[in-house]
């Protein structure tokens, strides 16, 4: 059962049983055009092939015009700021701003869905199956921080994959993934706390087949990790994107890409080094990079090719 779609492309299926590829896509795309048709968007259910109203638009455009947003959000917090008040006139350009970027969100999140089962209808060779187990929760540690599709709280805000801390270093079990209402940054009395336990038993991912990273082990990866070669190489590539965005990463608050960061006060170790910051000014966002999937993912992202 198609539980939630990250935004490069991965499908985590719950009740997961050993099927092709191309009926796990078909079976997504009937799911999205039947819960979009009892919503009433129908005109922005995915159809492979096709032309719709978005024609002319992507998911990155809809992205650059929340950046814009943002930006004239941002100099009105300064003219406010400036003016030790704030006018009827700006407090009303502020809400017009706050729910123009929440309608650009929605689109944004409809056109990716597009864009990610067109590919799939198209090129389905191009994806395989894992089955989640206790030596592979890097898979989840892999999608951590990345945009989830059509995984709703019962608010109706969408969800993130969150995890338990674990201070003392110790290897990561299933049970400490869930997912989170993305109303939890909210202000009061819009917060929503709600999570919901990520379902560890039976769970199946459809994802990129050139992401080698997700057909090993924890143990695998950790151990490659480690060579002393592999992470100066890994560090030494991470580097080279500083102060980049990643359009995979947005903020929960603003839905701006969040900006690849190097900690000042590290001591040159590469799980204790980068983090992703939102650029809003005064936001506190951040996503820090602190596995080798993490690691691995981002540099996937942003090249094309993870630690392996």
């Amino acid at each position: 059962m198609f539980d939630a779609i990250f935004s490069i492309g991965t499908i985590v299926i719950e009740q997961f049983v050993r099927t092709s590829v191309v009926e796990i896509i078909r079976h997504t795309v009937e799911i999205i055009r039947q819960h979009w048709s009892t919503s009433g968007n129908t005109q922005n259910s995915p159809e492979p092939h096709t032309n719709n109203q978005y024609t002319n638009t992507n998911s990155k455009d809809v992205i650059e015009d929340i950046e814009v947003i943002d930006v004239e959000f941002v100099e009105l917090e300064k003219k406010v700021k400036q003016d030790g008040k704030c006018s009827q006139q700006d407090q009303e350009r502020k809400q017009e701003l706050e729910q123009l970027r929440s309608d650009k969100f929605k689109e944004y999140q409809k056109l990716k869905l597009t864009e990610i089962t067109d590919e799939q209808c198209a090129e389905p060779g191009n994806y395989e199956t894992s089955i989640l187990k206790s030596d592979k929760t890097h898979i989840l540690q892999f999608h951590m921080g990345q945009v989830v599709l059509e995984k709703k709280c019962s608010c109706g805000k969408p969800m993130i994959l969150q995890s338990k801390q674990r201070l003392d270093g110790s290897l990561y079990q299933l049970n400490d993934f869930f997912w989170a209402c993305t109303g939890f940054y909210n202000n009061q009395p819009l917060q929503c706390k709600r999570t919901q336990r990520f379902a560890a038993k039976d769970v199946g991912f459809l994802h990129k087949s050139d992401i080698f990273e997700l057909q090993v082990s924890n143990q695998d990866i950790s151990t490659i990790f480690n060579e002393t070669s592999v992470n100066r190489t890994i560090i030494s590539r991470i580097k080279s994107h500083v102060k980049e965005k990643d359009n995979d990463i947005l903020c929960p608050i603003h839905h701006v890409p969040m900006i690849l960061r190097e900690k000042r006060d590290h001591l040159g170790a590469a799980l204790d080094m980068f983090f992703l910051a939102c650029p809003h000014i005064g936001c506190q966002q951040i996503v820090k990079l602190k596995s080798p999937a993490q690691l691995a993912a981002y540099l996937h992202r942003k090249e094309g090719r993870g630690i392996l």
